[in-house]
Formats: structure tokens, sequence, C-alpha cells
């Protein structure tokens, strides 16, 4: 591999652009290639054809899935109280129980 770099560092300028436009165009074809056949795959799926011929409205795709988000979010996090339900509740500090102020200290060296 090293040799064939070498190879192409020594020839022109034009000719190494030359070789670099040539595999610029294979190399994309390829993807092209694979970009089509995916596009193949996706569309010629009878699900997806269906859905096709329904009558497509944005809105209506657009606020299905803003509904949907917030439902996956809600199940996520669960029933949470709303604002006006949180109580404010203080610690229970037992007699028994001794209670510890933290100092900071800095270390210097």
């Amino acid at each position: 591999m090293r040799q064939y770099i070498k190879k192409l560092q020594a020839k022109d300028e034009g000719k190494r652009k030359q070789i670099f436009a040539g595999a610029m165009i294979v190399s994309m074809s390829i993807v092209g290639l694979i970009w089509v056949y995916g596009l193949g795959v996706r569309f010629g799926n009878p699900e997806v054809a269906v859905q096709a011929n329904e009558d497509i409205k944005p809105f209506k795709l657009f606020s299905n899935t803003l509904s949907s988000t917030f439902q996956n979010i809600g199940a996520s996090v669960g029933n949470t109280p709303k604002a006006t339900e949180v109580k404010k509740e203080e610690p229970v500090v037992e007699e028994n129980q001794k209670q510890i102020d933290l100092i900071p200290v800095e270390y210097t060296n």
C-alpha cells in the first residue's frame, strides 16, 4: 500500500486529480446504489404502500407525533403530583438522633 501511495505522490498534479476524481465517482456510485437498493426495500413493503394510499395530513401527523411523545414521556416519568398538590415537608429529627454540622475545609499544599 505504501508503495502505491508513493507512486501516486510521484505523478503529476493533474494526473493525481484525475485519479482522485475517478475514485470519488466510483465510491459515490457504490453509496448511491446502496441507497437506491434501500429505497426499493422500503417502498416495496406492502405495509408502507397501504399507508401511502391513505390521505396524509401534515398537521394531523405532527399532532399524533407530539401526543405520542408526551404519552411516552408521561409513561417514563410516571404519575407526578401537580404543583398545587406538592407540600413542603420539613425533615423530622428524633430526639435520639444527633445532627452533625459539616464545616468545609480547604487543603493547601
